[in-house]
């Protein structure tokens, strides 16, 4: 270890650390991050933590540092992106690589989720002329990101070390879930954990990147980034897509298909042809009883905006958005499921004329597996290919099919 530094009044070591780790770069780091469950920036922080280095940089980006690979550019310093063949230059550049383009796929994938900035306020921000080096998780400057975040969809997220699951149900009614006045010596009321009879099937997500020999000597760095994060985006709304027709036909298991309700026949009786009315839409949000209610609805662009455009006449406006400054008095609803605070987002992937409404807290659980595309990042390594897949191996289950209902326009 090199000898304490001061910066800033912090005490820090000094770069040693981080060049004695660049020398061990290659092929079986990956190894070692996979067996600890870690992508490779989450295994040299571990070995290398940011914790009092005070320059700003976590781990991975002192790595670019140590290899002198520039992946911003600070326009106004005349500071420019390297070439993408600076990873080329040597072993441990080339190591770089696929762990860059993962975090730019990452960057993307997680930009619609509220996260923590990785640099604190006192830190120099990204893209900076103290940070031309790291390639941040996430972009201040602007997101590109899904127009339906995943994670918007998502209860919970499992990670596995197979390519299939059995995922639990809660098998007893709301009801018998209660807890009740129970007599001395009484059976106390239960709720069942049962075990998914058929297994969550696994499938790969991803893009293949081609990277020809054009591109690793003219394009810069955070040109092609930018299509890196693009290409994330897309894979979101293939995810999003496979979310969806669990969420409306089931997992695979007996009763998780989303329970049907039809807006003309069984909401309102006066409803034109496919038409969604203000009637039929509170009621269907009164569908999701307690602990349950409406957080978010998917549906095709014109189904969408029937949502948008509810025809509200002064007939129709209920009783609780009078203001109670006119003296006729109102409500103020105790159930925050029927206050007007849906998520709602539109995609050719939904079903026509289906609104599909759930409970994001508890619809779907997200099942992956850990570091999957390992054998990819070490082929680009070692065989040094010019096309390196970006893949993602995961499934979805449906955790508790209360939490779903579709709203079905009739003609």
């Amino acid at each position: 270890m090199g000898a304490p530094l001061v910066i800033d009044g912090r005490t820090t070591e000094s770069r040693v650390r981080a060049q004695e780790l660049h020398q061990q770069l290659g092929a079986q780091i990956f190894e070692r991050a996979y067996q600890d469950g870690l992508t490779l920036s989450a295994w040299l922080e571990q070995e290398d933590p940011s914790e009092g280095y005070g320059d700003g940089l976590d781990a991975f980006g002192r790595q670019l540092r140590c290899a002198n690979i520039r992946t911003r550019s600070v326009l106004e310093a005349g500071i420019y992106a390297d070439r993408l063949d600076a990873f080329e230059r040597t072993t441990q550049a080339r190591t770089l690589l696929p762990e860059w383009i993962a975090r730019r796929w990452r960057a993307a994938k997680f930009a619609g989720e509220e996260t923590r900035s990785l640099h604190q306020i006192s830190d120099a921000s990204p893209g900076s002329i103290m940070r031309p080096y790291v390639d941040s998780a996430m972009d201040h400057s602007k997101k590109i990101a899904p127009a339906i975040p995943l994670a918007a969809m998502i209860a919970v997220t499992t990670p596995i070390d197979s390519d299939a699951y059995r995922t639990f149900y809660l098998t007893d009614a709301p009801a018998q879930q209660r807890m009740v006045r129970v007599g001395e010596a009484g059976e106390i009321p239960r709720a069942k954990l049962a075990q998914g009879e058929r297994t969550v099937n696994l499938y790969k997500f991803g893009r293949a990147v081609e990277i020809s020999y054009e591109a690793l000597r003219r394009q810069r760095i955070d040109r092609v980034g930018l299509t890196i994060a693009r290409m994330s985006v897309q894979a979101e709304v293939d995810k999003v897509a496979a979310v969806i027709d669990v969420l409306v036909n089931g997992d695979g298991n007996a009763g998780t298909a989303a329970t049907n309700v039809q807006a003309k026949t069984t909401l309102d009786s006066a409803a034109t042809s496919k038409a969604v009315t203000l009637k039929a839409w509170l009621l269907f949000k009164m569908y999701f009883a307690n602990p349950y209610m409406l957080t978010t609805a998917i549906a095709k662009s014109g189904d969408a905006y029937k949502l948008l455009s509810l025809n509200t006449g002064s007939q129709n406006v209920p009783l609780v958005t009078i203001a109670a400054a006119s003296g006729f008095g109102g409500f103020n609803q105790i159930n925050p499921g029927l206050r007007d605070n849906v998520a709602l987002g539109w995609t050719d992937d939904a079903p026509t004329d289906k609104i599909v409404g759930f409970d994001n807290r508890f619809a779907i659980e997200r099942v992956f597996e850990a570091a999957a595309s390992l054998s990819e990042v070490a082929r680009w390594v070692e065989k040094q290919t010019q096309i390196l897949v970006l893949s993602e191996v995961e499934g979805y289950a449906k955790m508790d099919p209360a939490a779903v209902y579709t709203l079905e326009l009739e003609t």
